[in-house]
């Protein structure tokens, strides 16, 4: 069964929530009423096209195969707004709510996006409806993207924190700590201006998150980041659990915080 039929076909039950890792640094969430949210998905190959990052992951969906609810892009770069996906989910998709710092808000606009369908969604700028609350946070991707923003996600009963493409800042991670998450989702591969795993690892303790997962690895060969480092350093510090996915995983969370592992769909 391919992926997309995988993530249509997946029931969550109240109190549940689906996480998928679609590489990189994208992940696709699905609560109990059916609601499907997308952050940051590299689903082409565009990276190659635009910079001669050749993409060595594999392919685990086609653009026209999206269909989320709401989109979030963390900013401009190719591996977070996908310059050959996005428009395909814009004509795919018209009923998507795509989400993202204003630099990403102009770039939608652009390739063709309705403005009734595009929500700003700054630092500290907030986006709620009856099914979700979504906030964007400080991310330090210095000049190479600005405006670039963390998001703090409410879903299914459940709190995320993405940290998109940040260095490590100490107090940044303490403030996520007053968001009370249940997972920390970080990107670690350590160039480029990213945390590395070591610095990952300090993040998800430090933001008092149940699990941290590494993210933004084995993608292109000019990316470097060690997931068994930031598992290793995790499980040494003891207070917050290593959860690694691999690519195309399915993994389900339920009220009590815990894995269903034998749910998992991929």
């Amino acid at each position: 069964m391919e992926l997309a039929d995988k993530l249509h076909s997946l029931r969550i039950a109240p109190g549940e929530l689906g996480i998928c890792w679609l590489g990189q640094a994208g992940f696709f969430l699905k609560d109990s009423q059916g609601n499907t949210l997308v952050i940051d998905p590299y689903l082409s190959d565009c990276g190659n096209r635009l910079r001669g990052f050749k993409r060595l992951s594999p392919f685990l969906l086609k653009p026209e195969d999206l269909t989320p609810d709401y989109y979030i892009i963390t900013h401009l770069h190719f591996d977070h707004f996908d310059y050959d996906s996005v428009p395909l989910v814009i004509q795919n998709s018209p009923e998507t709510i795509f989400l993202g710092p204003t630099s990403c808000q102009d770039k939608l606009l652009e390739q063709g996006a309705a403005p009734e369908r595009c929500r700003r969604l700054d630092r500290n700028g907030e986006y709620w409806d009856e099914n979700l609350h979504i906030r964007g946070i400080l991310a330090d991707h210095g000049d190479m993207a600005p405006d670039a923003i963390g998001v703090f996600l409410e879903m299914g009963g459940h709190r995320l924190y993405f940290s998109g493409d940040t260095a490590f800042h100490e107090n940044l991670f303490r403030e996520v700590a007053s968001f009370k998450p249940d997972i920390s989702i970080l990107s670690i591969n350590g160039r480029f201006g990213n945390m590395n795993a070591g610095e990952g690892a300090r993040a998800a303790a430090l933001s008092g998150a149940k699990y941290g997962t590494p993210c933004h690895f084995w993608t292109f060969a000019e990316h470097g980041g060690n997931p068994d480092e930031f598992c290793q350093r995790l499980r040494s510090d003891g207070q917050c659990r290593p959860l690694c996915f691999r690519q195309g995983e399915i993994k389900v969370i339920n009220q009590s915080n815990e894995f269903l592992y034998g749910k998992e769909s991929a």
